[in-house]
């Protein structure tokens, strides 16, 4: 998943109504359709992969900000939002990239044009891979486009990103909320998958739209070319697997 983390400690993002507006410019419905085009962008979700076994459905994102299908209606609160958080017209604040795949470089031009169309002017700078790891847990940003990648659909994985920073190095973003921690610690325990579900979506309406802590931007689509030669491999839906190539071969017809 590309997602945009946000530095929760630099003004004017420290502030829910400014992240949220940020949300609610992005029309990730049409996005998907066009960056699927040209780029593995495609899916949209929230913080668990569409269609696995405890992400919401498209009925249920389109109740988080920023995943409604009424664009217009979304990009008129985002700007009355940002009015009452007192963001000024053409506001510019910069986006931090990674220089490392077509679908950065795409994300960012996208995420820019969306932006812009709610009054906000956004530049990019792009760093090398190593840096911008650096800049991350520096705090050294103000957004920054970022991916999460996992082995395995497993709530407990995909949300370790999220809850507090004495519980988790990873979380970038520079907040404390306790009641993730909780959220996710009910989740984690919870025996029952009906009941796990409901946690893990509570879990994600707290950070995609109650605090808006992080913007998922697409999840993408593997694409995979090979020769027809190649045999013994399946592509899989996540790259960190099906990696040992001992039984594959290539044939001679």
């Amino acid at each position: 998943m590309n997602l945009v983390n946000i530095n929760c400690e630099k003004k004017p993002f420290d502030d829910p109504r400014v992240r949220r507006a940020l949300s609610l410019a992005l029309d990730r419905w049409e996005g998907s359709k066009v960056l699927s085009r040209i780029s593995p962008l495609k899916m949209v979700g929230g913080l668990l992969r569409p269609d696995s076994e405890f992400s919401m459905t498209d009925a249920e994102l389109t109740q988080i900000a920023g995943f409604s299908k009424d664009i217009n209606a979304s990009r008129k609160e985002a700007r009355r939002l940002l009015r009452e958080a007192g963001v000024p017209e053409v506001f510019s604040f910069e986006l931090k990239n990674r220089s490392a795949g077509k679908e950065y470089e795409v994300a960012a031009i996208w995420l820019i044009d969306q932006w812009r169309q709610i009054g906000l002017n956004v530049k990019q700078i792009v760093e090398e891979v190593g840096a911008t790891f650096v800049s991350l847990k520096s705090g050294n940003f103000e957004l920054l486009l970022n991916a999460i990648s996992d082995y395995t659909d497993e709530p407990d994985l995909q949300f370790i990103t999220f809850i507090s920073p004495d519980k988790s190095p990873t979380n970038y973003a520079r907040y404390t909320d306790r009641v993730l921690d909780d959220l996710y610690n009910k989740q984690s325990q919870a025996m029952d998958p009906a009941e796990r579900k409901k946690f893990c979506h509570q879990f994600e309406k707290r950070v995609l739209d109650e605090m808006v802590y992080a913007l998922p931007v697409l999840w993408r689509q593997r694409i995979v070319p090979h020769s027809a030669k190649l045999k013994g491999w399946k592509a899989l839906p996540s790259h960190f697997l099906n990696q040992d190539l001992s039984n594959v071969w290539l044939s001679k017809d």
